[in-house]
């Protein structure tokens, strides 16, 4: 897949595509209908296809006041996702207060300079200032054809990004996976924290994570860790560790029967599912027998989600570890 930056008022000459169009956070089950069709028309007619987004978020540039938003992706991970669905191009707009202001008919100008032939969108697409434009005024354009996806949905509810974020943020990772279509993860650099999980005989990997990404809530989750190529089952805390009292939220993983040293390294937490909610333990040896149990059943736990995890390994190439999702 070849990526580019695309500044609207200085557009190079392109091959003919179909392009899906989109802001694309999380790249959930919804958006890979869109590309997949764009990709299923290109290859009829002939021609490349292409997915198009912006970067900084638009909402960033059009309330500059708001509270930073964070996100299921970043930029880096959408376009390696975007690569493994298979597209040829990746278009990349700068968004700014005067594309923002683009007239409907200057938009039009704007996606037909891209050489795009046909368009595949989303049935509450938006575009232009003010967001006037809808997929009626882009239908009425007749520089493309305009393929319009109709909601996608589970048990009767819009497959959304701002549904998956609610839904991660709850803990609820089973079922926000099932929207994502692979497993959530967050990535970062594994730090020194208190060290206290050696000391208790369940050492873990503390991570500085990226900011940005929406995080789990407050619990023990079943998942992975990624170690160079592979990833490896882990059950993962995330929370303020009440038994100790700590006031910032950490981030840590017990990686099952691993030895080694992570200090510094980049690496991907992946959140399968959730164990437990967060305890308070009146004592160090409750907290001790608790962790036994849920290191007990986090590769039970991991099973269940086998197939979700076996997509995960192949979006981000990855191969899983210690044989734990063999049923």
């Amino acid at each position: 897949m070849k990526t580019m930056r695309i500044d609207y008022r200085d557009i190079p000459n392109l091959p003919a595509s179909v392009c899906a169009l989109g802001y694309f956070d999380g790249l959930h089950v919804g958006h890979q209908q869109l590309m997949n069709t764009a990709i299923e028309q290109a290859e009829f007619l002939g021609i490349e296809s292409a997915a198009l987004t912006f970067d900084p978020d638009p909402w960033k540039v059009l309330k500059p006041d708001a509270p930073n938003l964070d996100h299921l992706c970043d930029l880096e991970d959408k376009e390696k996702m975007m690569a493994a669905a298979g597209l040829d191009l990746f278009y990349i707009v700068e968004f700014t207060k005067d594309f923002a202001d683009l007239s409907i008919d200057e938009f039009h100008d704007f996606l037909k300079a891209l050489n795009i032939k046909e368009i595949v969108c989303g049935f509450d697409y938006t575009y232009g200032k003010m967001g006037r434009g809808t997929v009626k005024t882009l239908a009425n354009c007749p520089y493309f054809k305009v393929d319009v996806i109709e909601q996608v949905s589970d048990h009767n509810e819009k497959i959304s990004s701002s549904r998956i974020e609610a839904l991660i943020e709850k803990g609820e990772m089973a079922q926000a996976n099932t929207l994502l279509g692979y497993v959530y993860s967050i990535k970062g650099i594994v730090v020194h924290g208190f060290e206290r999980g050696r000391i208790l005989g369940y050492p873990t990997a503390n991570l500085e994570q990226n900011p940005g990404s929406v995080l789990p809530g407050n619990g023990v989750y079943g998942g992975y860790v990624v170690v160079g190529k592979t990833m490896w089952p882990a059950m993962i805390n995330v929370g303020r560790n009440p038994t100790f009292n700590n006031k910032a939220v950490t981030i840590e993983a017990n990686l099952l029967n691993f030895q080694g040293d992570l200090y510094g390294q980049a690496t991907r937490f992946f959140f399968v599912c959730k164990l437990r909610d967060e305890l308070k333990f009146e004592n160090l040896q409750g907290l001790i027998d608790q962790l036994a149990k849920d290191q007990k059943n986090t590769p039970q736990a991991l099973v269940s989600f086998h197939n979700l995890v076996r997509a995960t390994a192949k979006l981000w190439s990855l191969h899983v570890g210690n044989a734990i999702i063999e049923k």
